[in-house]
């Protein structure tokens, strides 16, 4: 949980965007490509549709002239009025075709980009996910995708307001050129708008997006932590935190709005002008001796330069409106463009099957430059072999863990499966040969059959009680409310820290293995629960190469060998006995640490009960290694 985040974690964000307009348009246009039948139908529609909006002045202006004209007949006005209903509704239609059609592009569009940016943050390293927020994060997939969507539909009536521009343009300097010369007025102020509000306006709606990911992300830590500041009485400086970000997120918001309201103003004051200035013109041209316009031209005059003042004034606002979409695409671009460093090599081929065991040659690791978390490791752990891995927090255990499992990769040194360096076979086949059970373990929002299937989707459900038997888990799982259907809540937050682990347990020895990876995975056990699982581990560990980062004493003694790490280092190994001889570091850490657990009356007393309650079970006449295998 964030312990300190105010305004000042905001000022050294980016303020600007990091690409140029170009290559966002090519972006947002190459999503909108892969729908270019649909936009291609749409735009034939709306060219049609705005040639008629554009004509059906023209045809108001002749029936004007007609009724004011001496002896004109009522057929022609019939005729005419009929005439601009059918235009009339002939562009409704169209345009609501084209709207329709262009909302089914718009929606696909925000749906494949959301695919691909889950896609690729699904994909991404961990060291991704270490350097952001996971609410900020979470709100490039929601948030800007949804502005993105908004960014679509203002291209769309861009696109519209554009064709009505032409056309008007067109039948305004074919019709009455003056008025046209007069409209030309108000295109410097057109101009500055678009300058003033692209600008500025930009740069403060990026600001504001960039501090509502803040909150977002601020949010999710503080729920995500909220115990914590439960426990230390921090609510009410957790929620003043949150208090300040929020007020950087309206003081940004604020100024875009104090813009849009300055804008609103402008804009009406310049078409209000625009007209007064035609009307003028028109007006005298069309009075005197020899007018040089008809009333009904006066009239169309006015109504074409609104046609043509209102889509300019609405381009100029629709572009500080799609500055939000821009400062989105680039966020997401952010995300899209991001290379993940930990990849398969061109030439990666799959781990052999004869590969085991591991080797560390001569590793170092940092995660930041120059603080390196190991330090030129070397050992090897045999096919079959247990080996406990121990040392005071920051020795680097951890970090053994993911290096295996390939979450990162070391700046010096290799490891091996086998005889095969780990960054020469693909990442599916290396997973699929190593698991890891996690300090703290995950799980879905779905039943607890799902929960554990998910180690291998194909397995039955008989094939899942059955393991749960052998690790001691069926007996719990069969007092929840509806057993193994008990739907399970985010992360497992209602069952107890053992349960949730012993059900991450099955799901990885569901998977079955060659290699196991346990990062303390007992650690949240009580004692009872962790020798249910030891009584298990001789049957569902054999001939499997396993480590352990050991917490438990009883692990560390049933272990074929001890590595012991201090600050990023092995410094001794051996068996837990011949290490307590040594009287080194071992011995040092086992007097602090697990001198105290009392293992030996723990595990006799645990471990008798633990055979008693597997003695229960049905007889097991499916051998184990036949439970666990997998179904190729």
């Amino acid at each position: 949980m964030a312990i300190r985040r105010g305004p000042t974690a905001l000022a050294g964000e980016r303020r600007k965007r990091s690409r140029s307009i170009r290559v966002l348009w090519g972006s947002m246009f190459g999503y909108l490509g892969r729908f270019k039948k649909l936009i291609a139908i749409a735009s034939v529609f709306t060219i049609i549709a705005t040639v008629f909006r554009a004509i059906d002045p023209v045809i108001l202006a002749l029936g004007i002239d007609l009724v004011l004209t001496p002896g004109s007949t009522i057929l022609g006005v019939i005729y005419l009025g009929a005439l601009y209903v059918i235009f009339r509704v002939i562009s409704w239609i169209l345009g609501s075709l084209y709207t329709w059609i262009l909302s089914g592009a718009q929606a696909g569009f925000v749906r494949s980009l959301q695919q691909d940016v889950y896609k690729k943050l699904i994909g991404a390293d961990f060291s991704y996910f270490r350097a952001k927020q996971s609410g900020d994060i979470t709100s490039r997939v929601t948030t800007d995708t949804d502005n993105l969507a908004q960014g679509v539909q203002i291209v769309i009536d861009i696109s519209s307001q554009l064709l009505l521009l032409i056309a008007t343009s067109i039948i305004m300097w074919l019709v009455a050129p003056a008025v046209a010369l007069t409209s030309l007025v108000v295109v410097p102020v057109v101009i500055l708008i678009v300058i003033l509000f692209g600008t500025v306006g930009q740069h403060t709606m990026l600001a504001a997006q960039r501090a509502t990911g803040f909150v977002s992300g601020q949010i999710a830590e503080n729920l995500s932590g909220i115990h914590v500041a439960k426990a230390f009485n921090r609510e009410d400086e957790t929620a003043n935190i949150l208090g300040e970000l929020n007020q950087e997120s309206y003081r940004h918001g604020f100024r875009f709005m104090m813009l849009m309201t300055l804008m609103q103003p402008l804009v009406r004051a310049t078409g209000i002008a625009a007209t007064a200035a035609v009307l003028f013109v028109a007006g005298s041209l069309a009075v005197g001796t020899a007018p040089l316009l008809t009333i009904g031209e006066v009239f169309l005059g006015i109504i074409l330069i609104q046609r043509f003042l209102w889509p300019l004034l609405a381009l100029s606002m629709m572009v500080t409106q799609f500055q939000a979409a821009l400062s989105s695409m680039d966020r997401l671009m952010d995300v899209l463009e991001a290379e993940p460093t930990i990849t398969d090599r061109i030439n990666a081929t799959a781990l052999k099957p004869t590969s085991d065991g591991i080797t560390f040659d001569q590793v170092s690791f940092a995660y930041i430059e120059d603080t390196e978390v190991l330090k030129d490791a070397t050992f090897e752990v045999q096919p079959g072999e247990l080996v406990a891995i121990v040392g005071h927090t920051g020795a680097g255990k951890t970090t053994i863990a993911a290096l295996i499992n390939r979450f990162y990769d070391p700046q010096e040194g290799r490891i091996l499966i086998g005889n095969q360096d780990i960054r020469d076979v693909t990442l599916e086949s290396l997973h699929d040969t190593v698991a890891l059970i996690a300090q703290e373990p995950y799980l879905f929002d779905d039943t607890v059959l799902e929960n554990i299937r998910y180690g291998r989707p194909d397995a039955t459900d008989e094939e899942i009680i059955e393991l749960s038997r052998l690790i001691g888990a069926h007996d719990f799982i069969e007092v929840l409310p509806e057993g193994y259907g008990t739907m399970l809540s985010e992360g497992g937050k209602n069952l107890s820290v053992g349960q949730v682990q012993m059900i991450s347990i099955a799901r990885t020895m569901l998977a079955d293995p060659k290699i196991l990876i346990l990062d303390e995975a007992t650690s949240r056990l009580d004692a009872y629960s962790e020798s249910l699982v030891q009584a298990a581990q001789e049957k569902l560990f054999a001939n499997r190469t396993t480590v352990v980062i050991a917490h438990r004493l009883t692990t560390i003694a049933n272990a074929s060998r001890v590595l012991v790490f201090e600050h990023g280092e092995l410094v001794e190994q051996g068996t837990h006995n011949e290490l307590l001889a040594l009287g080194g570091r071992y011995k040092a850490i086992y007097d602090t640490y697990y001198a105290h657990q009392t293992a030996e009356e723990i595990s006799e007393e645990a471990l008798r009960i633990a055979h008693e309650e597997l003695g229960k079970a049905p007889v097991q006449t499916t051998p184990p290694d036949q439970v666990l295998k997998k179904k190729k």
